[in-house]
């Protein structure tokens, strides 16, 4: 039997414990969506009778998504093979060394998709079970939001999954026993892609608006609100446009791209009720930082009013200007009700703790911050070097990056501290930055649980979405549209630029300038269509770095230029120094871009096809053929 038939068996084994018995369930409460506790003795006859059996269910498919298995994937999937990371301190994990070294063969762990249709079964079970519980506390409306987030995070991970691999299966129905018929063939992707946006577009006429999770305000960021759905939606249709035009469907590409705008802007159309409800609730926070509030308007959006855009402001009016009190709100605090659209919820979750941010970029020990896995390349860590992405001005550098050098002296790894937390101070560090901005104070540590075992993990949340990166997918459709919409694409990306370079706002809001006015885009230099989509592609790597976003970004180029040329001229040089020809003509072909089928799914499922880049026998060597 192949390997996919085992994966299911394996899935379907889980869930009929769920039923006959076995399966530990899990009991919510109020105060936190995913804090769960063991329930003994759970069977099918006595399970789905009350309102909190079914959330017991969806806080699962949530829970999955905190595990170390799914959020390793978002790291080693959308930025392990881009430009944004280079090599770190491996520590013997040969496996991310060889996806590194641009050898990746079917039988990396990492080319393993078991969480993903394990949470898309379990979004599965609940749309199959959910609809015949009896409960008078459990109502019509009750199922329909949970029913609308199950869609939505089932049409998540198969979205995860088609960008991975290409071709992969489509699980639309239960499986809870073995007795089912088994038989997934992969699908092509648009076909994937289709059944993403039938769920997304069922989901968000069924979901809460944000802000309506009364009970646990966090639910309104770390569960699917109307917001998420459409940023989903609109994401999903970039990549439907791009597959579409790698097929020479230009016509059917083009509806897409007019649609994401369409989505994108149902979305920056909502952003103005949430500023002003949080203006509200945190006057004292924002004129602590130097906000001076307008009557009138929003100030962390003012020019949404007047038709434009603008993002939160990273500098404050004061002498001592910095990002720190934006970023640390995004990023260290978590849910920003300006920012967040989607976050995987860590905060304040001892049981869900980030491990792959300490695993992956690096953590705070005692009296230095260790360089874990993977480090930032010297392009991205220093300003105004040759083929830098940062400016001097550019506030991003010194938040996402940090270099840790003393008297100038030389050094090759460049610590990635973007889920870190951060907090300034004026009169100590105890790691000394690079830039002339001041010295940055870390206060990322190993943490300990309540029994007292020492644990290296981050209550940060992993943001899936937040608004600058809609702003950026609306200017990318409008680029690629070409249809005299430019100059709104370029005020996008500016905006999300802008927000991130020193500099201030009078009492008007008016942005008063740069410390080198030469940092300021002109739109003078991005009046094609080309030249302002290599601006896109620039922008959400300085924003979105580290994200999970990079390496989807450039085979999305890849899948619209027909040719990986374009995008590994962007890329080798940045990853690899040396033979770069040989990676050039590694990644031709552009099936290499996506990630093999695991030798063991192949191994075990007679129908399951590998990526053609992957499937020559000696490709395999002495692969571990064990079938468990």
């Amino acid at each position: 039997m192949k390997n996919y038939k085992i994966l299911i068996s394996r899935v379907a084994r889980a869930a009929k414990m769920v039923f006959l018995g076995s399966m530990v369930a899990m009991t919510c409460s109020c105060e936190d969506f995913l804090t769960i506790s063991p329930t003994d003795k759970i069977i099918k006859d006595d399970f789905w009778k009350s309102k909190d059996d079914v959330n017991n269910v969806v806080a699962e498919s949530y829970r999955l998504m905190t595990t170390s298995d799914f959020l390793n994937r978002l790291i080693v999937w959308g930025e392990l093979r881009s430009d944004n990371v280079i090599e770190g301190n491996y520590g013997g994990n040969n496996d991310i060394k060889y996806i590194m070294e641009a050898n990746l063969l079917p039988n990396n762990s990492y080319a393993s998709w078991d969480v993903f249709y394990k949470i898309i079964n379990n979004c599965n079970i609940v749309l199959k079970y959910a609809k015949d519980v009896k409960d008078p506390d459990f109502t019509s409306g009750d199922l329909e939001v949970v029913e609308g987030e199950m869609y939505a995070l089932r049409a998540l991970s198969h979205f995860y999954l088609v960008r991975t691999f290409r071709r992969v299966p489509l699980m639309l129905e239960a499986v809870v026993d073995n007795s089912q018929n088994l038989y997934h063939k992969q699908s092509e992707p648009l076909v994937v892609l289709d059944s993403c946006l039938v769920d997304l577009y069922r989901a968000q006429d069924m979901v809460l608006t944000s802000g309506n999770f009364l009970d646990n305000p966090a639910n309104n960021k770390g569960r699917v609100t109307k917001d998420a759905v459409r940023t989903m939606i609109a994401d999903v249709l970039l990549w439907k446009a791009a597959f579409l035009q790698n097929e020479k469907k230009e016509a059917e590409a083009k509806k897409c791209y007019q649609q994401c705008v369409e989505f994108c802007d149902e979305v920056l159309n909502t952003r103005m009720q949430y500023i002003k409800t949080y203006e509200e609730e945190h006057k004292n926070y924002l004129e602590n930082l130097g906000f001076v509030l307008h009557k009138e308007y929003p100030i962390l959006y003012p020019s949404i009013v007047k038709g434009g855009y603008e993002l939160p402001n990273v500098t404050n009016s004061g002498k001592n200007r910095t990002s720190r009190p934006v970023y640390n709100h995004i990023f260290y605090q978590g849910n920003s009700l300006c920012e967040s659209i989607f976050e995987i919820q860590h905060v304040n979750s001892e049981q869900n703790y980030n491990t792959e941010v300490p695993t992956f970029y690096g953590y705070y020990d005692d009296t230095k911050f260790v360089t874990s896995l993977l480090s930032a390349p010297r392009y991205m860590a220093e300003a105004d070097i040759t083929g830098s992405i940062y400016k001097q001005s550019d506030f991003r550098r010194i938040n996402y990056i940090l270099s840790q050098k003393k008297n100038n002296e030389e050094i090759d790894k460049y610590s990635i501290i973007k889920y870190g937390y951060m907090a300034w101070s004026e009169d100590r560090a105890d790691i000394e930055g690079t830039t002339s901005f001041g010295k940055i104070s870390y206060t990322y540590t190993p943490s300990m649980t309540s029994n007292g075992k020492r644990y290296l993990g981050s209550q940060t949340n992993w943001i899936i979405y937040r608004i600058s990166d809609v702003m950026l997918m609306k200017a990318e459709a409008l680029a690629l549209l070409n249809d005299g919409n430019l100059g709104e694409a370029f005020e996008l990306v500016k905006a999300v630029y802008n927000r991130s370079q020193t500099g201030y706002q009078d009492e008007e809001k008016t942005w008063i300038g740069y410390s080198d006015p030469k940092d300021a885009l002109k739109d003078d230099n991005y009046k094609t269509s080309e030249a302002l989509l290599g601006l896109v592609l620039e922008e959400r790597q300085r924003e979105l770095a580290f994200e999970g976003k990079r390496w989807y970004d450039l085979v999305r180029k890849a899948l619209r230029d027909g040719s990986t040329q374009q995008m590994l001229e962007i890329l080798v040089p940045h990853k690899y120094e040396s033979n770069g020809d040989a990676y050039k003509a590694k990644l031709a072909d552009i099936n290499s871009l996506f990630f093999p089928i695991a030798e063991r799914e192949i191994n075990t499922y007679d129908e399951m096809e590998q990526n053609p880049v992957y499937g020559v026998d000696d490709l395999y060597g002495d692969n571990d053929k064990d079938n468990d």
